[in-house]
């Protein structure tokens, strides 16, 4: 018994040392970094310092920089996205030659990451060739034909993965977006339809389907869907949809309402303080008109429409561009939420 007890002290005397080694360690991590940090802070200012001394004005520094900071989050974010879908790629592959395709796949992934998306195209072509069933491989070359704009070409994909998969929710509603981009109106709405009776929590497919029902001017039925997407999930994009409704129909003081909640919502949408601007200045409210286009021309210093007072609200206002950031929240969670490439719904 006393050996049994000696040996479990010394086990604990070398776990406890161990222990002391790490935490030491740790502290010396600590402590540099520390010092790291103190060394680029005191750069940041002396430079900082001397630009100012030099007559450069750096009232909007620290803006640009957040800007910045987010830019790179989002591109962090896109990096790991991409790894999780090719992971789900190599996964789902059932041919003769997974190194082969493997690498193919690899240098894609590679291709499309360095701003080379018509190489990355070719290599993904081989890829599906030997694996046509591989229903994540058709959407990711589908997402690299979006890219490039190429429509016709990734709505070809689309139909390959509702070919084998008819309730798959992000085919559907990547068509939709496809076919308005190709101008095929109809053919859109009935895909949004269809993606909206797939996932009706999807506030993505609700506001998809009612920009596009207010761009063919069914006013009744666009609202409906605009306001169960706001329900599902508050957008500036999706004030600013509503916002480019009420204006055209004449309801100026409900378009103004929803444009302010788009500028609470997105203090970085300078179309939404542009819009705001003119329709405070048709109200007659010229020192509320006046602040929100030095704002809008702030946020996009180099937007020549900001400077020309151009009329409210293009035909563009209830487009698919309109919605893009909220569309990317929608794929990105659809995808990490589901291990499957099958019937996302």
């Amino acid at each position: 018994m006393e050996e049994h007890v000696l040996e479990r002290i010394s086990a604990i005397e070398y776990s406890v040392s161990m222990l002391n080694r790490r935490v030491d360690a740790l502290v010396d991590t600590i402590e540099r970094v520390a010092a790291s940090n103190f060394i680029d802070h005191t750069m940041i200012e002396t430079l900082t310092d001397s630009l100012q001394e030099a007559g450069i004005d750096l009232r909007h520094l620290e803006e640009e920089w957040r800007k910045r900071i987010d830019t790179r989050i989002l591109e962090t974010q896109e990096v790991d996205r991409l790894a999780g879908r090719v992971g789900r790629i190599m996964d789902a592959y059932r041919g003769p030659d997974r190194t082969q395709f493997g690498q193919w796949i690899e240098r894609a992934h590679d291709l499309f990451l360095n701003g080379q998306p018509r190489e990355s195209v070719r290599v993904l072509k081989l890829a599906l060739e030997q694996d046509p069933a591989n229903t994540d491989l058709a959407l990711f070359l589908a997402e690299v034909y979006f890219h490039m704009k190429a429509y016709g070409s990734a709505l070809r994909c689309l139909s390959h993965v509702l070919s084998m998969s008819p309730d798959h929710f992000e085919a559907t509603f990547l068509s939709g977006l496809a076919q308005q981009h190709k101008g095929e109106l109809q053919s859109a709405q009935e895909q949004f339809e269809r993606a909206v009776g797939l996932k009706k929590d999807s506030p993505a497919a609700h506001a998809s389907l009612g920009s596009l029902l207010a761009n063919v001017g069914n006013r009744k039925k666009a609202l409906k869907h605009l306001a169960t997407a706001l329900k599902l999930k508050p957008s500036a994009s999706v004030h600013y949809a509503l916002g480019a409704l009420y204006y055209h129909s004449g309801e100026h003081k409900r378009a103004i309402q929803h444009l302010k909640q788009a500028t609470e919502l997105d203090p970085q949408y300078g179309e939404a303080f542009y819009q705001l601007g003119l329709l405070c200045l048709e109200m007659n409210w010229l020192r509320k008109a006046q602040q929100c286009f030095k704002t809008a021309q702030t946020l996009n210093p180099y937007e020549k429409r900001y400077r020309r007072r151009v009329p409210s609200f293009s035909g563009e206002a209830t487009g698919p561009d309109q919605l893009n950031r909220l569309i990317r929240e929608e794929i990105r969670f659809v995808q990490y939420g589901s291990s499957s490439g099958l019937k996302r719904k």
